[in-house]
């Protein structure tokens, strides 16, 4: 038994190591992601202001040929009222020009009203492609690294699969699916030290017999309160 638990032992390390380099690759691609989603909200922030500016031209194109309209209005009503016989038609005339200045003024605090804000919205979306281009600049850099760390892993990852594909081969079966039953349900460690009659896998004392038994290495015995596979380990370790 003391050979199966050296085996077992080993198997761990490595599959400990695979554990470290899938995590860090999942590292990588969570914060490439994050980059990509931040980059993705820039764009649809510029695509919104990219509206709001459309509608808010728009709208200053309509008022203005509407007070230019006026104002060809406001002028042939002056003409109008050189023509005039009654003073009832002289009236509505000036009322019609009034009526007409009015509105004009009113698109024309409409217009500056607007005026503002497309300067707002410009200023925005400026920030916001400056912000964006920036971060695409950096996403690219980051990527560019990520590729080359991602190489390096994977040679990582193919050196570690393979030793562990021979140590596979130098455990027991039943005792191999126990092992990897164990590694699924306990986030990738299976087998733990004692040391000093405390398992080092949920840090809770062992019974002082089962230590005992630990120390024989005669059976392979698995911790009361977190099932993992135990063997001793030596101050030494």
């Amino acid at each position: 038994m003391k050979e199966e638990i050296k085996r077992l032992k080993a198997l761990q390390e490595v599959d400990l190591e695979i554990g470290k380099v899938e995590r860090e690759i999942a590292v990588g691609s969570e914060a490439l992601g994050s980059q990509q989603e931040s980059i993705e909200k820039h764009k649809a922030d510029i695509a919104e202001n990219t509206l709001k500016l459309e509608d808010v031209e728009a709208r200053q194109r309509e008022l203005e040929a509407e007070v230019e309209d006026a104002q060809l209005m406001i002028k042939d009503r002056q003409n109008k009222l050189m023509k005039v016989q009654t003073n009832r038609e002289y009236q509505s005339i000036l009322k019609e020009i009034d009526d007409a200045k009015s509105a004009n003024r009113q698109r024309d605090d409409e217009l500056v009203r607007l005026l503002e804000q497309a300067e707002f919205l410009e200023k925005k979306k400026a920030e916001q492609v400056a912000l964006c281009e920036e971060e695409e600049a950096q996403y690219n850099e980051d990527l560019a690294e990520s590729d080359k760390k991602t190489v390096e892993l994977d040679a990582q990852m193919a050196k570690f699969q393979k030793s562990r594909a021979t140590k596979v081969k130098k455990v027991k079966a039943a005792l191999l699916r126990k092992y990897d039953q164990i590694r699924v349900k306990r986030d990738g460690l299976a087998m733990v030290g004692v040391n000093r009659g405390v398992c080092h896998g949920c840090f809770m004392n062992v019974p002082p017999q089962l230590y005992n038994e630990l120390l024989k290495e005669e059976e392979l015995h698995a911790c009361p309160a977190c099932n993992r596979l135990l063997y001793n380990l030596p101050d030494s370790e």
